[in-house]
């Protein structure tokens, strides 16, 4: 995981309601924005040392657990929780854009200033200032989000009345003023979509920051952009001058000084681990997230108790480690740790009399962590079946007992019938260890993998409850994100897509991939996967792909989302389809994305085959949606002459045109038939419309050759539905259910103008049939 430099961490958002707890500001001794004066921002080089009182009223007033969910978002594919679950436990939902104060106080406790290049400190001054832009032009994994979320932090502290969160960029390839709410007192985090092929955005946005800075000022608004140092040469031209600062990188030391103090209990003795030559050996060189793991394993170690340590005499001889007391078996524990026990796992597999079943169940102890033992024994046996290592007899007592199996892979069995080990890290290494010493097993072991949680063995009289299954769930999945990024292999989260598609499961599969699209470290390739499995004729990761683009990846990364449902929208399945369409409708939300994602649905509804049906599909979600003000008028007509995005006559026109060729009969309820009915409303009920609405409806079925059923083509059936419209109207009028007494002959005019276009249209194409005859026999 060497590649991945950054905290990772990209941040909860709430409500906007800030937290009823204590809060730094609110004691005399936190309020001075004066860095020497505020203990959870002072640099690493600073030197100050809180006095004891401080040091108190500072972990009463810390919410430890929050830094421990942070270190979670921070690790998230090292460890159990996706982002999603992270996120969830900061009781903050994703989708209010604004982050949670739990998360942005958590941050301001641990975070490390950069060491080299400009200081954070005179770039948060400057910045804080309305109408600044600030890009960090970084390397993703080199703490830019981390810093950006810093800056807002600050922002947010010093300033309690303005809002900090994220800003989409939207779905065209240029960034619109617009987008810019018109609320005052925020602070905004904008990451520029990173460029793949096919889709960069647009190389002006360097000169439209000019104009952003102008309108923020007047919101008193401030905007930190996150971008590449490549994209940033491509897209920066004609930016301000200024507006680009250099930041180094945290001390490695520094930043676990910062964790263990503030997530480890009283009794951890920090500075005696952070000046352990070992330890420092350790840390010294790390990027940031490696840096977190090693306080992982710290926190680990001091945990475990004296008397389940492991005896590492041939460690502490390699190191030329002469003391034996339970702090210096801590230590070599994290080193070992750190080297993922490949020695120990060695001479382990090595032992004499090893058997396959106890490296079976070591590794299904390792993989179904939290899991009954009886769960796991079980399992063990499935596994053994798969590698076809002979199906070992569980009943009666020829095989080694659940605490014969504990005792020989070194484990304890908790009361409440768990397996855990006391080494940190050891369950993850022993997973490791057979990914690398048993290549040829690696299929059959994500099968096992995959359906194992889905298993219900009852010969135990035990079995998994649904929180059981689920966090089992989240534990493969986490594995099998992480071994997909590190090796850049599809196979282990293709086989949870396949093998959980239709189960309970499948949320699961879908909260994992959506963490993966927004975290950092897997982000560029989970991105790419998805693009191929929307390409790929395969009905869950197809399904998968839309139901994960119409979410939080979607709202976030709103083109690259559109580019791969229009892949998607040639599948032939009708699941496929029918999430196709919720992503449209949920898509359309975004007034950025509506060009761009009605432009593709016409484009569908152009082509032929299951792309035009996908095209019928999307084209009625959008035809059935309407203004949010206005209930009877539809989305795609224009509201007023300042409507953001107006469809052009031309595209409804396609787009009518397959809807109606794709009409099964004149079942009053259908959704088709309701459709045309809300546009005839709209055209009764706004005058503003009412032509174009006339104009779109008639001129979809003027075709030469109708494409309908037999006896029943399109006009046909426009012409009955429009016919049945105004009948109920006069219905209603005549039962006294309509009070204006013009209504019914409302309706009717409107079904009589709509026939003589019909008719019109019939005449047209007759007039230009006969003249292409006798254009042809002028010819002949």
């Amino acid at each position: 995981m060497n590649d991945q430099q950054d905290y990772g961490l990209r941040p909860p958002h709430e409500n906007g309601q800030r937290s009823e707890g204590p809060r730094w500001d609110e004691t005399s001794a936190f309020n001075s924005t004066d860095a020497s004066q505020t203990p959870d921002i002072i640099p690493p080089d600073a030197g100050v040392q809180l006095d004891e009182e401080l040091q108190e009223r500072l972990k009463s007033l810390l919410d430890t657990e929050a830094v421990k969910r942070l270190r979670q978002m921070a690790l998230l594919n090292l460890g159990e929780m996706n982002a999603l679950k992270v996120n969830a436990s900061f009781e903050s939902p994703l989708d209010h854009n604004e982050f949670a104060d739990t998360y942005l106080d958590a941050l301001r406790t641990v975070y490390v200033r950069p060491e080299g290049g400009d200081s954070f400190d005179d770039i948060y001054q400057w910045w804080k200032n309305p109408g600044s832009v600030v890009v960090l032009a970084q390397k993703p994994g080199t703490g830019r989000t981390t810093n950006a979320c810093a800056l807002l932090a600050e922002l947010r502290h010093e300033f309690p009345a303005v809002r900090v969160g994220p800003l989409g960029f939207g779905g065209g390839l240029e960034f619109p003023l617009r987008r810019l709410p018109q609320t005052e007192n925020r602070g905004y985090l904008l990451e520029l979509p990173p460029d793949e092929e096919g889709f960069e955005i647009a190389d002006t946005f360097g000169a439209t920051i000019e104009r952003l800075q102008y309108t923020l000022k007047r919101r008193s608004a401030r905007l930190v952009v996150l971008t590449t140092p490549e994209q940033w040469r491509r897209v920066g031209g004609r930016a301000p001058d200024g507006i680009k600062p250099s930041l180094g990188v945290p001390s490695p030391l520094e930043i676990a000084r910062k964790w263990l103090g503030a997530e480890g209990p009283p009794d951890l003795p920090v500075d005696r681990w952070l000046t352990d030559d070992d330890i420092v050996a350790l840390l010294s060189g790390q990027p940031p997230v490696e840096a977190l793991e090693i306080v992982s394993l710290i926190l680990d170690a001091h945990h475990a108790s004296d008397s389940n340590l492991p005896n590492l005499e041939a460690l502490a001889r390699k190191r030329k480690s002469g003391g034996d007391t339970p702090f210096d078996r801590q230590v070599l524990s994290v080193i070992a740790a750190r080297n993922n026990w490949r020695p120990q796992l060695l001479a382990w597999h090595k032992e004499p009399g090893r058997t396959s079943f106890q490296r079976n169940f070591l590794l299904a102890c390792a993989t179904l962590r939290g899991a009954s033992v009886a769960h796991v024994y079980a399992s063990t046996a499935d596994l053994a079946a798969v590698f076809g290592d002979g199906d070992p007899s569980l009943k009666g007592q020829q095989e080694p007992g659940v605490i014969e199996m504990v005792d020989s892979i070194e484990a304890e069995l908790q009361a409440d019938d768990t397996v855990t080990f006391d080494r940190p890290e050891w369950d993850d290494a022993a997973l490791g260890y057979f990914w690398v010493d048993r290549p040829l097993s690696r299929v059959k072991f994500l099968e096992w993998l995959a359906d194992a949680p889905l298993k219900k063995p009852k010969s135990a009289l035990e079995t998994l409850t649904d929180a059981e299954r689920q966090a089992m769930a989240e534990r493969i999945g986490s594995f099998a994100l992480r071994w997909a990024v590190r090796h850049r292999r599809q196979e282990p989260l293709r086989q949870l897509v396949r093998r959980w598609h239709n189960t309970p499961l499948w949320p699961s599969a879908l909260e994992l991939l959506t963490s993966a699209c927004l975290q950092t470290a897997s982000a560029s390739y989970v991105h790419d996967m998805l693009l191929q499995w929307a390409r790929t004729g395969n009905t869950a990761q197809q399904l998968a792909t839309v139901q994960v683009c119409a979410g939080e990846f979607g709202v976030l990364h709103t083109g690259k989302a559109l580019r791969r449902l229009r892949h998607a929208a040639g599948s032939e399945d009708p699941e496929v389809r029918q999430a196709l369409q919720g992503a449209v409708h949920n898509l359309w939300s975004d007034p950025s994305a509506r060009r761009t994602l009605f432009g593709y649905v016409i484009d569908w509804c152009s082509e032929g085959g299951t792309k035009l049906v996908a095209g019928q599909e999307a084209f009625r979600a959008l035809a059935e949606s309407t203004h949010p003000d206005a209930p009877t008028l539809p989305a795609l007509l224009p509201h007023s002459n300042e409507a953001e995005f107006t469809a052009p006559v031309a595209d409804l026109i396609v787009g009518w045109r397959a809807l109606l060729q794709g009409m099964e009969g004149l079942e009053r309820d259908g959704q088709a038939s309701a459709v045309v009915r809300l546009w005839l409303d709209a055209a009764l009920s706004h005058p503003h419309i009412h032509a174009d609405v006339l104009k779109v409806l008639s001129t979809a079925v003027k075709l030469p050759e109708q494409a309908g059923t037999p006896g029943e083509s399109p006009r046909d059936r426009l012409r009955a539905i429009a016919r049945q419209w105004a009948k109920a109207a006069a219905l209603q009028q005549s039962a006294g259910r309509i009070e204006l007494q013009s209504a019914g002959l409302a309706h009717r005019a409107v079904y009589t103008e709509l026939t003589q276009l019909l008719d019109d249209g019939i005449i047209e194409i007759f007039k230009q049939t006969m003249a292409g005859a006798d254009g042809a026999e002028e010819h002949a």
